[in-house]
């Protein structure tokens, strides 16, 4: 039996400078982050954390965003975010989603997503 493992880490909330307009330059905003990391396929599901992907290392790194200079835009963030989970052993697909919920007061947020696959 083949079966896809993906580890997920859903809107983990970061508050970082973003955004292209003065007002945004001001202070840090709530970014909200989500990554679905697809990794190879195991032969036998071990309770061992050197058979997966350690979730710790995406929180981590999605967290060490926060104390980056300014950036403009959440797809800077995001492919990131994406390059480094990308360069994971054994990951071999990524979504990336991004998301600003405080922006307006009209829709739950503003948001970004990208995926990519390793090519080998």
């Amino acid at each position: 039996m083949n079966v896809t493992r993906t580890v997920i880490v859903r809107n983990l909330s970061i508050p970082i400078s973003i955004g292209v307009h003065e007002h945004e330059k001001h202070g840090p905003q709530r970014l909200l982050v989500s990554v679905e990391a697809e990794i190879e396929p195991a032969g036998r599901a071990d309770d061992r954390l050197d058979t997966t992907l350690d979730y710790d290392l995406i929180c981590d790194f999605i967290r060490a965003q926060a104390r980056q200079p300014h950036v403009e835009l959440q797809e800077t963030v995001a492919r990131r975010v994406l390059d480094f989970t990308l360069g994971l052993p054994g990951v071999v697909k990524v979504m990336v989603e991004t998301r600003k919920p405080d922006v307006f007061d009209d829709c739950d947020y503003v948001g970004s997503r990208l995926s990519a696959k390793v090519t080998k």
